[in-house]
């Protein structure tokens, strides 16, 4: 009975996750669609149509790193199972008026639900937190699979959505239909969290008021300066992220590619992080520990990077892009585990929402990075961080060896 209700919990957790780069992918991904195609639904924009394409991207991951930690900090507070039911009503709802903004052609309204879907998309922390205190061996690969899962998301969202901003679909309802399926897949996980998910997690109980309430905001920020392997972990995300929005860019002006044969890349991009992920899952993380792959998979995830920045060749692109996104699979979880391992049992609720933060800050601050640069600069700099993130990491180590 044990076992079962292990494997239903993490099923719950799993296709909660799910569900959020599911509807990212599906109904938030065409943002541009949204706004600089001919037939865009919105009346009035209020800014030409590249800051309102700017503006509207960054409204999520400004709610990210906004919901992230509070929702995380909130799941110490009162439990996962709370949080986690009151975040996927709220998801649902904010897709719902996500739709009805779309459906009556408002763009502030638009702007709204996109920082209200990205808010409530933080309780990915909670659910991050919730998988890695659930009894049982290997805490790396169960950590690593919402890497797989969130490839394996974001394959689907964009395919799907893609087949709902066609006829016979645009016809009745113009571009609303991804935000609906979004709230189908919303409503599924709801239903799982409320029958199938049981909560081991003892609550602190606290008291709950204001001051206190900030206190415990600011406790995330304290959490920061205590893991000094954090910010290695930060300079790698962001490096991450910098290749993701500056590789489309890249291979249009270096290689003269059409929009299909970008989206081919960027998919088989995925496709790489999502067969490493496997590989990670069924046989690396099991056969090492977490930290003992972050130094080798940074090194090789920079020479890979490096090695794109230099490409010439449409065959090398193949072989180069592999290496970052096979060994990004592998670091990202890797740093999480160590990272869970070196926190508190009552702190990991603040310890993932911090992660979940630190994506949508990267993500931000990528963006920002690549309107000051070219994209193959931006791949430069990529690597660069890829490798500090791997040459200060012994050092981090050693101290925090020499201290215990």
């Amino acid at each position: 009975m044990e076992q079962q209700q292990r494997r239903s919990s993490l099923f719950t957790l799993y296709l909660a996750y799910f569900a959020d780069y599911f509807s990212w992918g599906a109904a938030i991904a065409f943002i541009a669609v949204y706004i600089t195609s001919e037939n865009t639904p919105f009346t009035q924009l209020f800014w030409n149509s590249q800051i309102s394409l700017g503006i509207a991207i960054a409204a999520f991951p400004l709610g990210e790193v906004i919901g992230s930690p509070i929702l995380g900090d909130l799941s110490d507070l009162l439990g996962r199972k709370k949080v986690l039911q009151a975040g996927t009503w709220c998801s649902l709802f904010s897709m719902a008026l996500c739709a009805f903004s779309l459906w009556i052609g408002n763009f502030i309204l638009f702007l709204i639900t996109q920082t209200l879907i990205g808010f409530f998309s933080g309780k990915q922390s909670m659910a991050h937190a919730a998988i890695v205190e659930i009894n049982g061996p290997s805490k790396g690969p169960r950590v690593a699979f919402l890497s797989v899962l969130g490839c394996c998301a974001w394959i689907l969202g964009p395919f799907s959505g893609g087949l709902l901003m066609e006829e016979p679909f645009i016809s009745y309802g113009g571009f609303i239909w991804p935000s609906i399926l979004s709230c189908c897949v919303y409503a599924l996980s709801l239903v799982c969290t409320y029958y199938l998910f049981t909560d081991d997690y003892v609550s602190q109980n606290a008291t709950f008021s204001p001051s206190k309430f900030l206190k415990n905001i600011g406790n995330v920020f304290v959490l920061t300066w205590k893991q000094r392997l954090f910010f290695l972990f930060f300079l790698n995300l962001l490096g991450w992220y910098l290749l993701i929005v500056s590789l489309s860019d890249f291979l249009i002006l270096r290689f003269n590619f059409t929009s299909a044969q970008v989206g081919f890349f960027n998919n088989y991009l995925s496709l790489c992080f999502m067969v490493g992920g496997l590989i990670g899952i069924l046989w690396l993380l099991y056969r090492w520990k977490a930290k003992n792959i972050l130094l080798w998979t940074l090194i090789s995830g920079s020479l890979g990077l490096f090695l794109v920045f230099g490409a010439e060749k449409v065959m090398e692109l193949w072989i180069y892009l592999a290496i970052p996104a096979f060994t990004e699979s592998w670091i990202y979880p890797a740093y999480q585990t160590v990272l869970s391992d070196r926190s508190g049992e009552n702190n990991q609720g603040k310890l993932f929402g911090l992660i979940g933060a630190s994506n949508g800050t990267c993500q931000f601050a990528a963006s920002i990075i690549l309107g000051g640069f070219s994209s193959q600069l931006a791949i430069g700099v990529a690597a660069l961080l890829f490798l500090g993130s791997g040459l200060l990491l012994p050092s981090v180590i050693r101290r925090k060896k020499a201290q215990a």
